[in-house]
């Protein structure tokens, strides 16, 4: 089981949508995938209209307790969701002593069968984000190619690399900074990701993700990229983003299309 940990403290900046829509590619590659949402929004939960109320399934917040007794639910084939609710908050400036729960937490047997595991982490930098951080093999940060949401990259990176030195026997790999909602015609973007590429060198994902209308629209259409047809270009470019990062944590499917299956029935309904 590898776990990835999907960060940035700045909002609006794509990454519930990124954790969405990559962990509903990977489950297509045939990964069995996990959601954690650990954020009291519950963002993750209600793209995928699940109720994030709900008392008989496994939450983070059991999680953070301790308490596995619960079910894990499961969205459709290979994708699964441990939702996130205001009740969680309480965790938020609790500090790290004797080691992440999380990572304790995932240790259980209840996790065995996944083959990946990604947290959808708040837009803070708070404690839970360095939870995640703590039980995670992997991180990754996305952004948009604007100024204000450039600059908060550092920020993230600083976070994250400070969160990491203070604790022992833990370091989750950088996998790098993927841009999305890009709209490679406005003047600035090839400036910005210009600018990225020195910062960044390889750390800059190859793999860059379109503004697409799409993508914007599916929550209200309860729809992952999974539900496109397989010449969307997002579909496309989430793939592609999927690929690099397996390769990046060399694991490699050799994957190279989207699958052809209609999978746009496979959601679990919301209950």
């Amino acid at each position: 089981m590898q776990i990835i940990s999907v960060i940035n403290q700045k909002g609006g900046v794509g990454k519930t949508t990124t954790v969405i829509n990559l962990a509903a590619s990977l489950s297509i590659m045939g990964q069995n995938n996990l959601i954690i949402d650990l954020d009291p929004q519950g963002n993750t939960s209600t793209y995928l209209d699940f109720d994030k109320q709900k008392k008989s399934i496994l939450t983070s917040q059991d999680l953070m307790e301790g308490k596995l007794e619960k079910e894990i639910s499961f969205l459709g084939d290979n994708l699964a969701l441990i939702p996130s609710n205001e009740s969680i908050l309480k965790f938020n400036n609790e500090k790290i002593i004797g080691g992440s729960v999380l990572a304790k937490a995932l240790q259980s047997l209840v996790f065995k069968d996944f083959d990946i595991v990604i947290f959808d982490t708040p837009p803070t930098m708070s404690s839970l984000v360095q939870e995640a951080l703590c039980a995670s093999d992997f991180y990754l940060i996305p952004t948009k190619p604007e100024f204000l949401a450039i600059e908060g990259v550092s920020q993230a990176m600083s976070f994250a690399k400070e969160t990491i030195s203070k604790q022992i026997k833990v370091n989750p790999v950088f996998l790098g900074v993927v841009l999305n909602q890009i709209e490679s015609g406005r003047s600035s973007y090839l400036d910005f990701k210009k600018e990225l590429e020195y910062l960044l060198a390889d750390k800059l994902l190859n793999t860059k993700v379109s503004s697409s209308a799409d993508v914007a629209d599916s929550p209200y259409y309860l729809k992952t990229v999974e539900d496109f047809t397989n010449d969307n270009k997002s579909k496309k470019e989430f793939y592609q983003l999927a690929n690099e990062l397996l390769e990046r944590m060399n694991i490699c499917l050799l994957y190279t299309s989207p699958s052809p299956r209609d999978l746009s029935t496979s959601r679990m309904p919301s209950s």
